[in-house]
């Protein structure tokens, strides 16, 4: 199944997911898209420490990324798709690398009990 890209909405409207030892996420409500039986949303996760760009010999850190992440609600799984590194928190600052991943290459996954990846689910599908 294919699942069309969608632009960021004008505004975002960032809804808290929690905290883990990575760093804080957040998911935005105005990106949720469904389409068929999996729903899809922006997820951002501002890092607790700033990250080495991958690639050879890089000296550039983001301190931000913003996900496109799917979700199979009848399932409860979850997978992330294409990603955005932002040099500033919050997904601001200059847009140092964006990786694309299409939805036939996202693998969806059981999320661990009580983590954000449950809360996401909760939050894009519903308790």
């Amino acid at each position: 199944m294919a699942l069309a890209g969608t632009a960021l909405p004008a505004h975002a409207e960032w809804s808290p997911l929690g905290d883990n030892n990575i760093g804080s996420f957040f998911v935005d409500k105005n990106s949720i898209v469904a389409t068929r039986s999996i729903r899809q949303a922006q997820i951002l996760l501002n890092w607790n420490r700033p990250q080495l760009l991958m690639g050879q010999g890089s000296k550039t850190y983001y301190t931000s990324e913003i996900s496109t992440a799917y979700f199979d609600c009848n399932n409860r799984q979850l997978g992330f798709g294409s990603r955005k590194m932002y040099a500033q928190p919050d997904g601001q600052g200059t847009l140092l690398l964006a990786p694309q991943l299409s939805y036939a290459d996202v693998r969806l996954q059981d999320p661990i009990p009580g983590s954000t990846g449950e809360r996401a689910i909760d939050a894009v599908c519903g308790k």
